[in-house]
C-alpha cells in the first residue's frame, strides 16, 4: 500500500480533462478503428479537451493515431501483475483519474467499462458513459466470449454494474440498444445510440493507392471479404458458400475468373486454410493475411461479402458501401440490416445459411446491375455515418 501511495504522489498534477476515453489496445478492430478517427478530428476548441488511455501503446494501429492526441498508459502506473492484470489496473485507473480528474469518461471495451463502475465506488467525480460495441446477447453466448473470472463476472453482473454506476450506456445499433434493454434490463432512459463512424475522405483516398494482385484486374469477378478470422466472424459459411458457387452453371462457365480474396487474419487461419483445401478450392481462393489498406482490395472488387454470425455495427460494411461495392451479409444481429437498409442497399441471406449465402453472391453476379443499383441506394444513407456528425454526437453524450 505504501508504494502505491508514492506512486499517486509522484504521479504529475495535470490540467483538468474534459473527457477521457478508456480503450484497451490499438489493435485493428473495428471498435478502435472508429475511436482513432475520432480522436483525430476531435476539435477542442469546439468540444473541449480530449485524451486516450491504453493498456499500452502498442497495436497495429498505432501509426494510425494522431500524434497530437494525448495517450495515457495505465499499465506504466501501475504494472500488471500475471492472472491479476484487470485488479492492476483498477489502481491504474483510480491513481489516474485523481491526477487528471476528467469531467467524463467514455469506456469503449467491457474490461475498461467494468473496472470503472469498480473505480465509481471510491471517486465518483466524473461521468461515465460505457460503449457496448456489440450484440451483448451474441457475443456472450458466443465461442469468443471472454474467458475465465471475467467473462463470468460480466455475464453475471455487467447490468446490474451499468445501471448503478454508469451514466449513460451506449451502443451502435438501435437492434442492439433493444437487446440492452430488453434482455439484459438496462434502464431505457440510460440507453443512447450512436452510430460507428468512418473517415470517408481517408478511405477513398486510400482506396485508389496502386495495387499488384492479378485477381483483381480486368476479366475477373472477385469476391472481397474483409474479417478478422475468428468464430464469430464464419468464415466457414463463405467458404462453403463459395463452393456451392463454383458447382454452379455459372462458375463451371467461368471457372477462371471467379476468385475469393479474403482479408485479415486471426486465430482459424490455420483452420480456414485447411477448409479451402478440404473443399477443393486452392485455385479459387487466397488469404491476404491482415492489411493495413484493406480499402484497396475492396475498390476493385465486384462484390463484398459479410458472413457474421453477429456484430455491432461493421465498419468494413460501410466502407464497402462508400466505395460503391455491391454488397452480400448476413442478417444477423446486429447492425447489418440497419447499414443495408433492410435489404434496400445490398443483399441480405439468412443469418448461418450456407445456401442462402451461395445464392445471393449468384444473384448479385446474375444481375449485377441490380446490384450496382443497390449500392448507388446506400450511398443515399452514407451521412448517417459521417465522421463530423459522429464527433458531435458523442461530445454530446
Amino acid at each position: 500500500m505504501f508504494f502505491l501511495k508514492q506512486k499517486y504522489k509522484n504521479m504529475k498534477n495535470e490540467k483538468r480533462l474534459d473527457i477521457l476515453f478508456a480503450m484497451n489496445t490499438l489493435d485493428d478492430l473495428g471498435i478502435q478503428r472508429a475511436i482513432v478517427w475520432i480522436l483525430n478530428e476531435w476539435n477542442e476548441d469546439r468540444y473541449g479537451t480530449v485524451a486516450l488511455s491504453l493498456h499500452k501503446k502498442e497495436g497495429k494501429l498505432k501509426d494510425f493515431l494522431s500524434p497530437n492526441v494525448k495517450v495515457f498508459e495505465i499499465d506504466k502506473i501501475v504494472k500488471p501483475i500475471k492472472h491479476l492484470g484487470f485488479f492492476c489496473r483498477l489502481f491504474s485507473y483510480y491513481f489516474l483519474l485523481k491526477k487528471i480528474r476528467p469531467q467524463k469518461i467514455i469506456a469503449v471495451n467491457q474490461g475498461e467499462g467494468l473496472a470503472l463502475c469498480l473505480v465509481k465506488r471510491f471517486y465518483r467525480n466524473f461521468r461515465l458513459i460505457i460503449s457496448e460495441h456489440c450484440h451483448v446477447s451474441s457475443n456472450i453466448s458466443g465461442a469468443d466470449a471472454h474467458k475465465g473470472w471475467f467473462g463470468w463476472y460480466y455475464r453475471n453482473f455487467f447490468s446490474r454494474e451499468y445501471n448503478k454506476y454508469a451514466d449513460i450506456v451506449h451502443t451502435v445499433s438501435y437492434e442492439a440498444a433493444d437487446d440492452l434493454i430488453k434482455k439484459h434490463g438496462i434502464i431505457p432512459e440510460k440507453v443512447r445510440v450512436i452510430y460507428n463512424p468512418v473517415d470517408f475522405e481517408v478511405v477513398r483516398k486510400k482506396a485508389e493507392e496502386k495495387i499488384d494482385e492479378s485477381w483483381l484486374k480486368e476479366g475477373y469477378n472477385t469476391v472481397v471479404a474483409v474479417s478478422r478470422l475468428t468464430s464469430q466472424k464464419r468464415l466457414d459459411i463463405l467458404l462453403k458458400a463459395w463452393q456451392l458457387v463454383k458447382k454452379t452453371e455459372l462458375g463451371k462457365n467461368n471457372e477462371n475468373s471467379y476468385r475469393l480474396l479474403i482479408c485479415g487474419d486471426g486465430p482459424l487461419r490455420k483452420e480456414l486454410e485447411n477448409l479451402v483445401y478440404e473443399l477443393g478450392l486452392k485455385e479459387s481462393v487466397k488469404f491476404l493475411g491482415f492489411q493495413a489498406n484493406p480499402w484497396k482490395y475492396i475498390k476493385r472488387a465486384k462484390l463484398f461479402v459479410n458472413t457474421s454470425e453477429w456484430e455491432g455495427l461493421s465498419c468494413s460494411l460501410i466502407e464497402a458501401q462508400a466505395l460503391g461495392i455491391p454488397i452480400v451479409a448476413s442478417d444477423c444481429p446486429s447492425g447489418n440490416k440497419e447499414i443495408l437498409m433492410d435489404g434496400e442497399a445490398g443483399l441480405l441471406f439468412e443469418n448461418k445459411n450456407i445456401e442462402d449465402c451461395a445464392q445471393k453472391i449468384m444473384e448479385a453476379f446474375d444481375n449485377y446491375n441490380r446490384a450496382l443499383e443497390k449500392a448507388h441506394v446506400a450511398g443515399y444513407y452514407l451521412s448517417r455515418f459521417n465522421l463530423a456528425k459522429i464527433i458531435e454526437e458523442y461530445s454530446m453524450l
